[in-house]
């Protein structure tokens, strides 16, 4: 039943996009799939051979196999993520969903899906089945799935699986919520990538400077992984698509994913940047002559 209200769902969606003047492949991908990486979808999908898009071109869209082809890639990550680096055909499983993601680069939509599940199949088999049930003083059940099998919730005689890194929230006297479409990759704006920034040194200590990206719809929060040339990597948190932070002068690696309640995105692919302090302003004494000998 839940299946099936998920393919309803997105049975809704838009099936052909007309490009815009101007608008770049890219561009077209990030409008309509979230994620500007998706162009090599549209290219295959279309039967492109190259990048180049006319304005009022009509471009076909994936359909809703690759909401659910997404959902089985997040699930083989996990599942691999989780997995004991020296586990049993833990290797075979890393293949397995290199293949998955070139097949979803392709567009191969329901290829991507099978070898993704082939994929978590061979490291779940090894992980012992993990899962935290937490149920407050309103009734509202959480469930996490940490590892192993996927823990099946029934409420309201409604059944949905929780896979591996995901989790869900079940109010008294409802059903399970129908699993929400993966959150998009947030895309980095600010600084571009390779710049050089000049700021003024600041009496108070380092100088601040502003991270920011595309918002992602359905994100609560973002997550920014800030990692400096010398130093220790920093995880930051944002509740909106900037951040303001304080920077010695340096060099700086940055990427962001987009957060909810119960999904994380995949990380942004990773964006440098060069900070340098501005010399200081001279000073200019001017000296009156003196009238003593």
């Amino acid at each position: 039943m839940k299946a099936s209200l998920l393919l309803a769902f997105l049975m809704l969606a838009p099936t052909e996009v007309v490009v815009r003047d101007g608008e770049s492949l890219a561009e077209v991908a990030q409008r309509t799939l979230g994620d500007r990486g998706g162009a090599s979808e549209l290219k295959a999908l279309n039967g492109l051979k190259d990048n180049a898009v006319a304005p009022g071109t009509k471009l076909k869209l994936p359909g809703p196999n690759r909401e659910l082809a997404q959902r089985s890639l997040t699930t083989a990550r996990n599942a691999l993520a989780q997995a004991d680096t020296q586990a049993a055909r833990r290797e075979e499983a890393a293949a397995k969903l290199k293949e998955a993601e070139a097949y979803f680069q392709g567009a191969r939509y329901d290829d991507a899906a099978q070898a993704a599940d082939g994929a978590w199949k061979l490291v779940a088999a090894t992980q012992p089945t993990a899962f935290t049930v937490n149920v407050n003083d309103k009734g509202i059940t959480t469930v996490e799935s940490r590892s192993g099998q996927p823990v099946r919730v029934e409420a309201e005689g409604v059944t949905r699986p929780v896979y591996p890194g995901e989790s869900v929230r079940v109010e008294k006297g409802q059903p399970p919520p129908m699993p929400r479409a993966p959150l998009a990759v947030p895309q980095p704006t600010s600084p571009a990538d390779k710049l050089k920034l000049t700021v003024q040194p600041a009496k108070s200590g380092p100088s601040p400077v502003t991270l920011a990206w595309k918002p992602v719809e359905g994100a609560e929060g973002y997550e920014v992984e800030l990692i400096p040339a010398r130093g220790e990597k920093r995880t930051l948190q944002a509740s909106a698509h900037q951040l303001r932070v304080s920077l010695s002068a340096g060099a700086y690696r940055w990427s962001v994913r987009a957060v909810a309640r119960d999904a994380r995105s995949e990380a942004s692919a990773e964006q440098g940047f060069e900070v340098a302090e501005a010399p200081a302003r001279p000073i200019n004494l001017q000296v009156q002559p003196s009238k003593w000998k």
